[in-house]
Formats: C-alpha cells, structure tokens, sequence
C-alpha cells in the first residue's frame, strides 16, 4: 500500500510527536482509532519500522483474536517487558531483581505485571532518547483493567515512553481514552483531498497488477472505469484491496464485466464504510453457486468452521479435524479465495482477508434479509467443533504415540515428562488437544446423545493420554471451566 499524502502527513506528526519525547515529563499515548479497512495495521507497522530503524523501538505487540496468545492482555505485558530488557541492559537488571525477590510476578494479573515489570524498573533508569511501544488492533484484545491501565498507569511512566496504539473506534475504548490528558486521539480522514491522491495511486497501482495477471493489456480497464473505480472506493483501502483480489484471481472470468458490475449502480457510493465492505463482500459471495446445494452445505460448514476456531487452521488441518475425505475444503475455499488468505500450500494457516468479513457474516449478514444466506452461526459451529475435538481425540490419543502413558506405566530409565515429538502429534489433534475444553464450555442444551457419548468415552479413556501430551509441551492448565459446565449443563439433567 502506498504511503503518501494523508499517510506520509500523519506519520511525520506521528514521528514529531516521537521525537518530542522528554524524560522529565509523563509518558504519552497516542491513539489512532479508526473504521475497519482504513490502513490502521499499515501505519502501525510502518511506525514500528521506522523507529525500530532509528532505535527507539522498545517493544510492539499486535492483538488478533484469532491467535489465542494475542487475543487478549494476558501476554502483552510480558512480552513488553521481554523486549524492555533485550533493548536496555539496565532495564534487564532491575527486572530481574523484581523476579528473583518474586518469581510469581511472571504469571501474575495484567496490573501487578506492569507495576512491577515496567512502572518501577523504568522510574529507576530513565532513558534520554524515546522508548517507544506499539500496540496495534486494541479492540481486538482489550478488557477493563487494561484500559484502566492506560489511563492511569501509564501516565506514571516516565516522559520518555510514547504508546503508539490503533483501534477502531468502539464506545468503551473512544470514552475511556479520549478525554485523558495524557492521549493525544486521531483519526483518519479518508474522504479528504489528500487521501484521495493516496486512494487514486493504490487504484492505479492495484488496476495495473489486475490487467497483468489477466494478461488484459496495459491500457486496461481505460480511463472512464479507472476514474469511477476510484471515486467508489471513497477512500477504502480493503476495498480495492478485495475486489483487485477477486479479479485476479485464476478462476475469475470475464473480470472486465465482473469490474463494470462492482461500479454499477446497485452498489451505491455515499454509505458507511461498513455497509461498503457489507456490500462488497455480499456482491463477491453470491457470485458462487447458489443453486448448487452442496455448495450451500460446504459454505456453512467450512466457513462456520473457520469463524468459530480459536485459532486459524490450514486446509490438511480443517481436513482432518472433520475427519471426511469427501469433503471439498480446498475447492470450496479457492471459490472464496478474495476472502480469505493462506490458501496456496494445504500446511499454511487459512485466515480471514479481514476482520470486517467475520463481523459481517457472523452478525451483520443475520439482520439484512438480503444477506441472510450469508450469515453463519458460530454459536451451532462452535458446538459441532467441540463435537470434532472430541471425536479425533477419541480416535487420536492411542498408545502408539512414543512418550504416552508415563502416568499408568512404569517406564525405567525415564524420569520427569517425557517429550512427545511434534511428527507424533497432527495439527488437528494438537488443536483439539488445546481447545475442546474452550468450545465445550459454549455448548448449551439440549445436548445430544451423540455428544455425551463421545464426552464420557473421552472421560473414561483418553483424560490421561491428553494429560500428559499437554504436560510434555508445557500447556496443561487444569480442568476448572469444564467442572462447572458439567454441573450446570449435564448434571443438571440427571
């Protein structure tokens, strides 16, 4: 994506403000909170870049909810601190008296963490030149003790620390944050007259690698439906980024009719961004097949699938969790290849183009008859996930996986936990092992004969083999949300 005009303009004041950094001061933030598809993430990794090229970038942390480590405020401190003492010897000192006089900081709530990994380590060593943090996508892991966090810790930081944070504008983030002095709040005004110089070089620019990959000529698509493809996007990135996706993608035909139809006028210009992108993502679907009822099928349980996961799947993995050969995966995603990415090797992880698709067919798409096809339900998949868990757990967790059952045999020579090798554990299993709990505990009643078998089946046969291949990578953390979901779900009924 280009960075000129409007990006270059806020980058600089982004990049002044960085600058004006003093340690005799308060730690500043500064807030870049706009709609979905506005280049937020782009700038955001463009200033990490530059300040990492001019040593001022201390740490950078990207939330996204579908990778569990990032999808909440758990980790962000934590790793905050982990680049604070790789980037300052000094800082690593005073860190490390915290954690030997306390191990249990490590692990301790968010607002312990900061107090005494970052707040007071830092008020002992003060650094003369910016000690810059960037925090990208915060509505997408934020929770009320982190932006209580913000708002009043962070301005006990010493003045040399600038939090550069982007979010979309939710009401919890924009009150809490804006009205502290110590937030500088900033948006992006996609319809100005400098965005649209940026807009009309990224159309050009995305138009150019369309009519190439079509092999459509150089002076493809002419000046009238480049000017009008411009004037639609009004000033969306993610927009043109979909639709240049869409025509060039190998199974497009006819992409010169496919762009006059994006540009009619049954897509209106003058909506809301998110109605926009509604609209686009509605235009691009129903160019499947409908009338083809294993497509319909195919859509909502892959698609359902990949929006209830906690965290993203490859195709193999998707496979082998739904434990049916005969199911189309890979040829039902390529149809929807504009949509999502990770779709060219069957071992990359398959995700989302962006975030206001997921909103859209898991929510908006229910409440607009014209796109109530669309619409997929997470809570129905996410119970046919913990389904699908169960199932391969069941079928998975067997004695022949080498380092199983240290905790029913006596195994001589072997003290400790035994490693169990990653080529003895598939990605499917490994997600289940990790997840069934999580998608149980959503399952509401009435549950399913079919479910309860497989739930005591997995009680009674595979609790300990799953014990101990989560103990051999570090990650088992007990079983209390599943106590009380049995109580209150299933005992219940007896």
């Amino acid at each position: 994506m280009c960075l000129s005009g409007t990006r270059v303009a806020l980058l600089e004041d982004i990049w002044k403000w960085i600058q004006a950094a003093d340690h005799t001061k308060s730690a500043e933030i500064f807030l870049l909170s706009d709609l979905a598809g506005t280049g937020k993430s782009v700038i955001a990794h463009t200033v990490a870049n530059r300040c990492h090229d001019a040593s001022f970038l201390a740490s950078s942390f990207f939330f996204d909810r579908d990778i569990p480590e990032r999808s909440g405020p758990q980790k962000l401190f934590s790793t905050i601190t982990r680049d604070l003492s790789a980037w300052s010897k000094e800082f690593s000192e005073q860190v490390s008296l915290v954690l030997e006089k306390d191990p249990s900081v490590a692990s301790a709530s968010p607002s312990r963490q900061f107090r005494q990994l970052i707040l007071n380590p830092s008020l002992k060593y003060r650094s003369e030149k910016p000690v810059v943090i960037v925090i990208d996508a915060l509505d997408e892991g934020y929770d009320p003790e982190l932006l209580e966090i913000l708002c009043k810790e962070i301005p006990k930081l010493p003045g040399s620390f600038r939090i550069f944070l982007t979010s979309r504008p939710e009401d919890h983030i924009v009150t809490e944050l804006s009205n502290s002095a110590h937030v500088r709040p900033r948006s992006i005004d996609i319809h100005g007259a400098i965005n649209q110089t940026d807009i009309a070089l990224y159309c050009e620019n995305r138009l150019r690698y369309i009519a190439s990959r079509k092999r459509l000529g150089a002076h493809w698509p002419g000046p009238h439906l480049s000017t009008e493809f411009q004037k639609k996007a009004e000033g969306l990135f993610i927009w043109v980024s979909t639709i240049s996706e869409y025509l060039s993608r190998p199974k497009t035909f006819n992409p010169d009719g496919k762009l006059k139809s994006f540009l009619s006028d049954r897509n209106p210009s003058g909506l809301s961004a998110e109605a926009k992108m509604d609209e686009l993502y509605s235009k691009i679907l129903e160019n499947c097949d409908w009338d083809d009822r294993e497509f319909v099928e195919m859509y909502q349980l892959i698609v359902g699938s990949i929006m209830a996961l906690k965290t993203p799947l490859s195709i193999s993995a998707l496979q082998s969790l739904h434990g049916d050969p005969a199911l189309r995966i890979s040829e039902i995603l390529r149809s929807l290849s504009s949509l999502f990415t990770g779709l060219s090797e069957e071992r990359q992880h398959v995700r989302i183009i962006h975030l206001s698709f997921r909103d859209f067919v898991t929510c908006r798409a229910r409440s607009a008859p014209k796109f109530e096809r669309l619409y997929v339900d997470r809570k129905t998949h996410n119970q046919w996930l913990a389904f699908l868990c169960l199932s391969i757990l069941n079928k998975g967790l067997n004695d022949d996986i080498p380092g199983i059952d240290y905790l029913t045999k006596e195994t001589p020579g072997i003290n400790g936990i035994p490693t169990i090798a990653d080529e003895y554990v598939s990605e499917g299993l490994w997600y289940a092992c990790r997840f069934w709990s999580e998608h149980l505990v959503e399952v509401e009643n009435p549950i399913s004969d079919e479910f309860l078998t497989a739930l005591r089946n997995f009680f009674s046969t595979k609790l300990v083999r799953w014990i101990e291949v989560l103990n051999s990578k570090g990650q088992f953390q007990g079983l209390g949300n599943v106590r009380e979901w049995l109580r209150v779900s299933v005992f219940a009924l007896t």
